[in-house]
Protein backbone atom coordinates (compact mmCIF):
# COMPACT_ATOMS: atom_id res chain seq x y z
CA UNK A 1 0.00 0.00 0.00
CA UNK A 2 0.99 3.16 -0.53
CA UNK A 3 2.93 4.96 2.86
CA UNK A 4 0.40 6.55 5.19
CA UNK A 5 -0.23 10.20 6.14
CA UNK A 6 -0.29 11.44 9.26
CA UNK A 7 -2.20 14.44 8.62
CA UNK A 8 -5.30 12.38 7.39
CA UNK A 9 -4.47 10.14 10.20
CA UNK A 10 -4.62 12.58 13.26
CA UNK A 11 -7.27 14.43 11.84
CA UNK A 12 -9.28 12.91 14.55
CA UNK A 13 -7.12 12.37 16.77
CA UNK A 14 -9.18 13.03 19.63
CA UNK A 15 -11.12 10.04 18.94
CA UNK A 16 -8.20 7.96 18.23
CA UNK A 17 -6.81 8.75 21.50
CA UNK A 18 -9.43 7.66 23.35
CA UNK A 19 -8.84 3.92 23.91
CA UNK A 20 -5.35 4.70 24.90
CA UNK A 21 -6.68 6.60 27.40
CA UNK A 22 -8.65 3.72 28.78
CA UNK A 23 -5.98 1.67 28.48
CA UNK A 24 -3.68 3.86 30.89
CA UNK A 25 -5.98 4.52 33.03
CA UNK A 26 -5.96 0.67 33.66
CA UNK A 27 -2.06 0.11 33.00
CA UNK A 28 0.76 0.13 35.95
CA UNK A 29 4.35 -0.12 34.97
CA UNK A 30 7.62 -0.45 37.59
CA UNK A 31 9.70 2.51 37.45
CA UNK A 32 12.14 1.15 35.12
CA UNK A 33 10.03 -0.92 33.20
CA UNK A 34 11.28 -1.76 29.29
CA UNK A 35 8.55 -0.92 26.78
CA UNK A 36 7.56 -1.75 23.20
CA UNK A 37 5.61 -0.18 20.99
CA UNK A 38 4.68 -2.48 18.06
CA UNK A 39 2.92 -0.39 14.99
CA UNK A 40 3.81 2.95 17.03
CA UNK A 41 2.55 5.51 14.40
CA UNK A 42 3.98 9.31 15.16
CA UNK A 43 4.76 7.84 18.19
CA UNK A 44 2.86 9.98 20.83
CA UNK A 45 1.94 7.35 22.51
CA UNK A 46 5.47 5.61 23.19
CA UNK A 47 6.62 9.04 24.62
CA UNK A 48 3.33 9.02 26.82
CA UNK A 49 4.69 5.01 28.08
CA UNK A 50 7.87 6.06 28.75
CA UNK A 51 6.79 9.20 31.04
CA UNK A 52 4.67 6.53 33.24
CA UNK A 53 8.23 4.98 34.12
CA UNK A 54 10.69 6.98 35.49
CA UNK A 55 14.18 4.52 34.75
CA UNK A 56 12.17 2.90 32.11
CA UNK A 57 12.58 2.84 28.12
CA UNK A 58 10.35 2.75 25.26
CA UNK A 59 11.28 1.54 22.05
CA UNK A 60 8.33 2.09 19.06
CA UNK A 61 8.20 0.28 15.75
CA UNK A 62 6.82 1.19 12.72
CA UNK A 63 6.52 0.44 8.73
CA UNK A 64 5.84 3.77 7.64
CA UNK A 65 8.51 6.04 6.90
CA UNK A 66 6.18 9.27 6.97
CA UNK A 67 4.97 8.00 10.41
CA UNK A 68 8.34 7.36 11.77
CA UNK A 69 10.14 10.56 10.41
CA UNK A 70 7.01 12.17 12.67
CA UNK A 71 7.90 10.30 15.74
CA UNK A 72 12.06 11.26 15.33
CA UNK A 73 11.05 14.19 15.15
CA UNK A 74 8.44 13.98 18.23
CA UNK A 75 11.50 12.88 20.05
CA UNK A 76 13.84 15.60 19.11
CA UNK A 77 11.34 17.62 20.69
CA UNK A 78 11.57 15.81 24.15
CA UNK A 79 13.54 16.89 27.28
CA UNK A 80 16.88 15.43 27.05
CA UNK A 81 16.56 13.09 29.90
CA UNK A 82 13.08 11.56 28.75
CA UNK A 83 14.81 11.28 24.81
CA UNK A 84 17.09 9.27 26.21
CA UNK A 85 14.68 6.70 27.56
CA UNK A 86 12.63 6.81 23.82
CA UNK A 87 13.67 5.11 20.65
CA UNK A 88 12.03 4.78 17.32
CA UNK A 89 13.11 2.43 14.35
CA UNK A 90 11.71 1.72 10.88
CA UNK A 91 10.65 -2.11 10.97
CA UNK A 92 7.43 -4.26 10.45
CA UNK A 93 6.37 -5.02 13.82
CA UNK A 94 4.37 -8.08 11.94
CA UNK A 95 8.34 -9.41 11.93
CA UNK A 96 8.78 -8.73 15.54
CA UNK A 97 11.07 -11.26 17.73
CA UNK A 98 13.05 -11.08 21.13
CA UNK A 99 13.83 -13.46 24.13
CA UNK A 100 12.51 -12.27 27.15
CA UNK A 101 13.57 -8.70 26.96
CA UNK A 102 10.35 -6.30 27.81
CA UNK A 103 7.98 -5.95 30.41
CA UNK A 104 5.24 -4.40 28.60
CA UNK A 105 4.39 -4.84 24.86
CA UNK A 106 2.02 -2.59 23.97
CA UNK A 107 -0.38 -2.10 20.39
CA UNK A 108 -2.48 -0.32 19.33
CA UNK A 109 -4.51 -0.34 16.29
CA UNK A 110 -1.61 -1.86 14.43
CA UNK A 111 -2.38 -5.71 14.61
CA UNK A 112 -5.33 -5.87 12.86
CA UNK A 113 -2.69 -5.10 9.72
CA UNK A 114 -1.18 -8.68 10.53
CA UNK A 115 -2.43 -11.81 9.01
CA UNK A 116 -1.18 -14.83 11.40
CA UNK A 117 -2.39 -13.68 14.72
CA UNK A 118 -1.63 -16.60 16.94
CA UNK A 119 2.43 -16.77 16.10
CA UNK A 120 2.61 -12.99 16.60
CA UNK A 121 1.04 -13.42 19.68
CA UNK A 122 3.40 -16.00 20.65
CA UNK A 123 6.51 -14.49 19.55
CA UNK A 124 5.37 -11.58 21.91
CA UNK A 125 5.02 -14.34 24.69
CA UNK A 126 8.65 -15.06 24.09
CA UNK A 127 9.59 -11.51 24.00
CA UNK A 128 8.39 -11.27 27.67
CA UNK A 129 10.24 -11.30 30.68
CA UNK A 130 8.38 -13.49 33.20
CA UNK A 131 5.44 -11.39 34.67
CA UNK A 132 5.43 -8.93 31.73
CA UNK A 133 2.27 -7.58 30.05
CA UNK A 134 0.82 -7.60 26.84
CA UNK A 135 -1.81 -4.74 26.15
CA UNK A 136 -3.63 -4.96 22.43
CA UNK A 137 -6.42 -2.86 21.31
CA UNK A 138 -7.48 -3.77 17.66
CA UNK A 139 -10.53 -1.99 15.55
CA UNK A 140 -13.24 -4.66 15.36
CA UNK A 141 -15.77 -2.67 13.90
CA UNK A 142 -16.90 -4.48 10.76
CA UNK A 143 -20.30 -4.59 11.38
CA UNK A 144 -20.81 -1.16 11.62
CA UNK A 145 -22.85 0.74 8.49
CA UNK A 146 -19.82 1.99 6.56
CA UNK A 147 -18.05 -1.10 6.62
CA UNK A 148 -20.78 -2.95 5.67
CA UNK A 149 -21.44 -0.63 3.13
CA UNK A 150 -18.09 -0.64 2.03
CA UNK A 151 -18.02 -4.09 1.13
CA UNK A 152 -21.53 -3.69 -0.35
CA UNK A 153 -20.15 -0.87 -2.54
CA UNK A 154 -17.10 -2.67 -3.64
CA UNK A 155 -18.59 -5.52 -4.59
CA UNK A 156 -20.83 -3.99 -6.97
CA UNK A 157 -20.56 -4.72 -11.09
CA UNK A 158 -18.58 -1.53 -11.61
CA UNK A 159 -16.06 -1.91 -9.07
CA UNK A 160 -16.07 -5.87 -8.36
CA UNK A 161 -13.14 -6.42 -10.64
CA UNK A 162 -10.39 -4.04 -8.53
CA UNK A 163 -12.33 -4.43 -5.20
CA UNK A 164 -14.10 -7.69 -5.07
CA UNK A 165 -11.42 -9.68 -3.28
CA UNK A 166 -10.72 -6.94 -0.67
CA UNK A 167 -11.47 -6.87 2.64
CA UNK A 168 -11.18 -4.45 5.48
CA UNK A 169 -9.22 -5.62 8.33
CA UNK A 170 -11.52 -5.60 11.03
CA UNK A 171 -13.70 -8.50 8.77
CA UNK A 172 -9.85 -9.92 7.15
CA UNK A 173 -8.24 -11.00 10.27
CA UNK A 174 -9.96 -9.73 13.67
CA UNK A 175 -11.48 -12.68 15.77
CA UNK A 176 -14.04 -12.89 18.76
CA UNK A 177 -12.68 -11.66 22.51
CA UNK A 178 -13.23 -15.81 23.05
CA UNK A 179 -11.42 -16.71 20.43
CA UNK A 180 -8.52 -14.94 21.73
CA UNK A 181 -8.71 -15.86 24.79
CA UNK A 182 -8.38 -19.32 24.30
CA UNK A 183 -5.55 -18.35 21.70
CA UNK A 184 -3.49 -16.61 24.94
CA UNK A 185 -4.19 -19.61 27.23
CA UNK A 186 -2.85 -22.33 24.77
CA UNK A 187 0.58 -19.75 23.86
CA UNK A 188 1.01 -19.86 27.94
CA UNK A 189 -0.24 -16.42 28.75
CA UNK A 190 -2.16 -15.70 32.33
CA UNK A 191 -4.18 -13.09 33.71
CA UNK A 192 -6.26 -12.98 30.26
CA UNK A 193 -9.09 -9.90 29.70
CA UNK A 194 -10.08 -9.81 26.04
CA UNK A 195 -13.22 -7.79 25.71
CA UNK A 196 -15.03 -5.06 22.85
CA UNK A 197 -15.65 -1.71 24.10
CA UNK A 198 -17.87 0.79 21.67
CA UNK A 199 -16.66 4.28 21.39
CA UNK A 200 -19.09 6.76 20.47
CA UNK A 201 -17.57 9.55 18.09
CA UNK A 202 -20.15 12.57 16.95
CA UNK A 203 -19.23 13.78 13.36
CA UNK A 204 -20.52 16.48 11.44
CA UNK A 205 -22.12 13.84 8.52
CA UNK A 206 -21.76 10.59 6.67
CA UNK A 207 -18.74 12.42 4.68
CA UNK A 208 -16.65 13.09 7.87
CA UNK A 209 -17.21 9.09 8.33
CA UNK A 210 -15.51 8.57 5.03
CA UNK A 211 -12.70 10.93 6.14
CA UNK A 212 -12.18 9.00 9.03
CA UNK A 213 -11.81 5.97 6.91
CA UNK A 214 -9.95 7.57 4.72
CA UNK A 215 -6.95 7.55 7.11
CA UNK A 216 -7.42 3.73 7.43
CA UNK A 217 -9.84 1.21 6.13
CA UNK A 218 -10.76 2.68 2.80
CA UNK A 219 -6.23 2.32 1.93
CA UNK A 220 -6.77 -0.64 0.11
CA UNK A 221 -9.54 0.00 -1.76
CA UNK A 222 -8.38 4.04 -2.88
CA UNK A 223 -4.74 1.42 -3.78
CA UNK A 224 -6.75 -0.65 -5.94
CA UNK A 225 -8.01 1.73 -7.94
CA UNK A 226 -6.46 3.94 -10.43
CA UNK A 227 -6.41 7.64 -9.42
CA UNK A 228 -8.51 8.96 -11.89
CA UNK A 229 -11.54 6.68 -10.33
CA UNK A 230 -10.69 7.66 -6.89
CA UNK A 231 -13.28 10.47 -6.63
CA UNK A 232 -16.04 8.68 -8.14
CA UNK A 233 -15.49 5.85 -5.89
CA UNK A 234 -15.99 8.06 -2.75
CA UNK A 235 -18.77 10.39 -3.74
CA UNK A 236 -21.01 7.16 -4.23
CA UNK A 237 -19.67 5.73 -0.88
CA UNK A 238 -20.87 9.30 1.08
CA UNK A 239 -24.31 9.04 -1.16
CA UNK A 240 -24.33 5.15 0.06
CA UNK A 241 -23.91 6.22 3.89
CA UNK A 242 -25.99 9.20 4.04
CA UNK A 243 -29.01 6.63 2.79
CA UNK A 244 -27.55 4.08 5.55
CA UNK A 245 -27.46 6.41 8.40
CA UNK A 246 -30.55 8.47 7.26
CA UNK A 247 -29.22 11.75 7.20
CA UNK A 248 -26.80 14.16 5.62
CA UNK A 249 -26.27 15.80 8.91
CA UNK A 250 -24.45 15.21 12.13
CA UNK A 251 -24.36 11.55 13.55
CA UNK A 252 -22.65 9.73 15.91
CA UNK A 253 -20.35 7.18 14.69
CA UNK A 254 -20.31 3.83 16.89
CA UNK A 255 -16.76 2.43 16.71
CA UNK A 256 -15.74 -0.95 18.53
CA UNK A 257 -12.72 -1.98 19.69
CA UNK A 258 -11.35 -4.86 20.88
CA UNK A 259 -8.64 -4.87 24.13
CA UNK A 260 -6.16 -7.90 24.86
CA UNK A 261 -4.90 -7.50 28.39
CA UNK A 262 -3.02 -10.77 29.10
CA UNK A 263 0.72 -11.74 31.49
CA UNK A 264 3.22 -13.68 31.20
CA UNK A 265 3.73 -16.36 33.92
CA UNK A 266 5.96 -15.05 37.25
CA UNK A 267 9.18 -17.62 38.04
Amino acid sequence: MADWDPDLYHRFRRYRDEPVAMILARLALASDARIIDLGCGTGEHTVELAQRCAAGSALGLDSSAAMIDRATALRASLPADLQARVAFARADFRDFAADREYDLIFSNAAFQWARDHRDLLARCFRALRPGGLLVIQMPANDRETAQLTIHALASEASWQAALGTIRTPSDATVRAPAEYAAMLAEIGFTDIDCHYHVFRHPMDGPAEVVEWSRATVLRPYLDALPADRHDDFIAELTRRLEHGYGTSGPLVFEFRRLFLWARSAAN
